[in-house]
């Protein structure tokens, strides 16, 4: 079974194509699309109940107050994990609701965790991948975070840190919960995604990429990263993760 998890915050305009599209794709696949309405201003949980009243594989989770994109994939990911699945080989995909993440990637995705991977990341870095539509600033940005988080946080075989593009094992992301619980995302900001890699990663045995083409440009409206907001909560997590690690550390005195 295959569990896809959207966080959406008005994203009205993007949302009805990346559905469609994803109704296309998955359509040789037992699944269910679950979208987390973030407290969106715009039509989007009018939207997103819409195609939910016409197809029976979709529902939605609605947050009264903005809780942002860490709290949106916890209330998904949660939702899954104590509602929906009963089996250690069930598929949770998360990718983004503004219609950027092609839905082709998925079956290449759940083919590498077919093949052993606990996890598959769809990666801009991997041979093949691309990024359509962004500006210089952005790649840069999200180059350089990638290569911090990569000095912190080594992790072999993973080029994309911060894309949330991925597709896990239902048993490793219970692991994961079982350990963390509601602190899984402690980040709220575009951070979220980089601390769930992280927290992640020990209890895989495997990690895959495959090559995204980012389509930025399919994207409506304004980006929602905040440039400062994002840096500082990339420097706050390292902080953080760092500052709980060293505390771990039990101290012997001779």
């Amino acid at each position: 079974m295959l569990f896809v998890v959207l966080p959406a915050y008005n994203e009205q305009a993007s949302l009805g194509y990346l559905l469609e599209d994803l109704h296309t794709v998955l359509n040789d696949y037992s699944y269910r699309i679950i979208v987390v309405n973030d407290a969106s201003t715009d039509q989007t949980l009018d939207l997103a109940r819409e195609y939910a009243s016409r197809w029976g594989s979709i529902s939605v989770l609605n947050h009264s107050e903005n809780k942002g994109l860490g709290g949106a994939l916890q209330t998904g990911i949660s939702h899954v994990l104590n509602e929906l699945s009963k089996k250690p080989e069930d598929i949770l995909i998360t990718l983004d609701a503004d219609n950027t993440h092609p839905a082709d990637r998925i079956p290449l995705l759940v083919q590498k965790l077919e093949e052993g991977s606990d996890l598959a990341i769809a990666s801009r870095y991997a041979p093949g991948g691309e990024q359509i539509g962004l500006s210089l600033f952005r790649k840069i940005l999200s180059w350089g975070a990638g290569k911090i988080m990569s000095f912190f946080f080594p992790i072999a075989g993973v080029k994309d840190y911060s894309c949330g593009y991925r597709a896990y094992r239902v048993s490793i992301l219970r692991r994961a919960y079982n350990n963390y619980g509601e602190l899984l995302m402690e980040s709220r900001s575009f951070a979220a995604m980089v601390e769930l890699l992280i927290k992640v990663v020990p209890f895989c045995q495997k990690i895959s990429e495959v090559p995204l083409i980012l389509h930025y440009e399919r994207k409506q409206g304004k980006s929602k990263m905040k440039i400062v907001s994002t840096i500082k909560g990339y420097l706050t997590l390292i902080y953080r993760l760092k500052k709980e690690a060293w505390s771990s550390v039990e101290w012997v005195e001779e």
